[in-house]
């Protein structure tokens, strides 16, 4: 009686498979007929293909789903979790890792014979990616690689003292965009050892030179926290040229990446000039509590302008003038707060200046800081209206000037605002060369060269808000 059982037990489930039931089916497999002593029929037995077991078990759309979630878990482990917190290491270093390259050979197993292309050439590429199975293997090398890479970054990070927060930037880069990442730390790295060595050479430059002698002890003993800032901005400058070389998109009549660029540079002469204000202004600012706050705030302002301004030329869209979204509008506020700073926090130099400095160097100095302010900043916040970006002419800076894009058939008040922020420059040589040419009239000449562009620049404004342009 048991043997009866199971053998109608068994025979129910070979005619299961013998007449087409869905064992067959959800296994991928193929049947060959076998002689049966039990049943006069000939019974199917299935053959199982392991790729296709393969491809059922591990379905593209859901190894993507997954695989995405296990890699966030490696990055918020290096996030989140202290680094004497040993699971830590074993999450992000190890068990994620592992997993993703396991199911990464298992794809390539499953689908690696059966994919047409290679990698000769870039049609054949796309044609190898046309496979669900192929295309999920590539991203699975790229989210197992990209964590390895956060993995080194985070062991760099930590011998050179970085802490793990300050990496969220480079990490959600590397997650992201992989290559960008990396090289956003090692901008990072550089220019964060740079900031934390000496701040300048010991001893004060000799006011009492030429103007050539003054402005090379200037460079040599400039402050080298912010020059690590204008060199990690000029940093950017190659990527940003190749990237507006190689894309063709416009916006508002301008290649896409010419924004950046344009910032990239204006930003690092900026911190460059602060760089070489610093010893100018006395030998005992580099040392001082201000100095080092002048250049922490412009640091964090000038990397979250780039951060944004890059990041929006990437999606194509405007980073000012653009409230088309929450998160759009709340940058563009952000932004704007950032400017202020950027022109207020270069007047902690301004007492070391007025102690030890005297004549046109002093003039110099505070007339620079002061029309920086005054000028920039004022100008600035009109522009912050859109209303005020362009008057009287094309509301776009298409047909303008080559590079600078400002307008020659209306209003332009970006104009005004370039003469306003470069009278800093512009106040700093004066000084210099009024110090050694006229020092006991420099201070005068200074002033008047002062009053000079402060009504040039005011009669620009007046021109632009009539909507007449400059070159009109």
């Amino acid at each position: 009686m048991r043997r009866q059982n199971i053998e109608g037990r068994t025979h129910g489930t070979l005619d299961s498979i013998k007449c087409g039931g869905s064992l067959p089916w959800l296994l991928g497999v193929n049947t060959r007929s076998i002689a049966s002593p039990h049943w006069t029929e000939p019974t199917k037995l299935p053959i199982i293909h392991i790729a296709g077991l393969a491809e059922a078990a591990l379905a593209p759309a859901a190894v993507f789903g997954v695989a995405n979630t296990t890699a966030l878990l490696g990055w918020l482990a290096l996030v989140a979790l202290p680094r004497g917190v040993r699971v830590r290491r074993v999450i992000a270093a190890g068990a994620v890792p592992l997993l993703l390259a396991a199911a990464y050979a298992a794809l390539i197993g499953a689908g690696w014979s059966r994919a047409g292309g290679g990698f000769d050439s870039i049609e054949a590429v796309r044609e190898l990616f046309t496979s669900d199975l192929a295309l999920v293997a590539g991203w699975l090398h790229y989210l197992a690689f990209d964590l390895l890479i956060g993995v080194h970054i985070d062991e760099r990070a930590e011998r050179a003292g970085i802490g793990r927060f300050a990496l969220i930037p480079a990490f959600a880069l590397t997650f992201l965009f992989g290559p960008l990442g990396w090289l956003l730390y090692r901008v990072q790295e550089r220019t964060t050892t740079s900031m934390r060595g000496v701040a300048a050479p010991e001893g004060d430059v000799p006011t009492d030179r030429g103007v050539l002698q003054l402005v090379v002890a200037a460079a040599r003993q400039a402050d080298r926290r912010l020059l690590a800032i204008a060199g990690a901005l000029l940093a950017l400058v190659p990527p940003t040229v190749i990237a507006a070389l190689l894309d063709d998109r416009m916006l508002d009549g301008e290649n896409v990446w010419l924004k950046p660029l344009k910032f990239e540079l204006a930003l690092a002469i900026y911190a460059a000039t602060l760089a070489m204000m610093v010893p100018l202004a006395g030998a005992r600012a580099a040392a001082s509590g201000g100095a080092r706050w002048l250049a922490r705030l412009f640091a964090i302002g000038a990397g979250v302008e780039m951060s944004w301004i890059i990041f929006q030329a990437a999606r194509g869209t405007r980073s000012h003038f653009n409230e088309t979204t929450p998160i759009e509008g709340a940058m563009y506020s952000v932004m704007g707060v950032l400017a202020v700073v950027l022109v207020v926090a270069p007047l902690v130099l301004a007492p070391s200046a007025w102690r030890e400095r005297s004549g046109g160097l002093r003039a110099g100095i505070l007339a620079g800081l002061a029309l920086n302010l005054l000028l920039g900043g004022t100008i600035g916040s009109m522009l912050a209206e859109p209303e005020y970006e362009f008057i009287g002419g094309a509301a776009t800076p298409e047909g303008g000037l080559p590079f600078l894009g400002w307008l020659t058939t209306g209003g332009d008040l970006r104009i005004a605002h370039f003469l306003g922020l470069h009278a800093l420059q512009a106040m700093v040589v004066a000084g210099i060369v009024a110090s050694s040419w006229r020092p006991r009239t420099g201070t005068v000449a200074v002033l008047l060269f002062a009053a000079a562009w402060t009504a040039a620049t005011g009669w620009i404004v007046a021109l632009a808000l009539r909507g007449v342009g400059v070159m009109a």
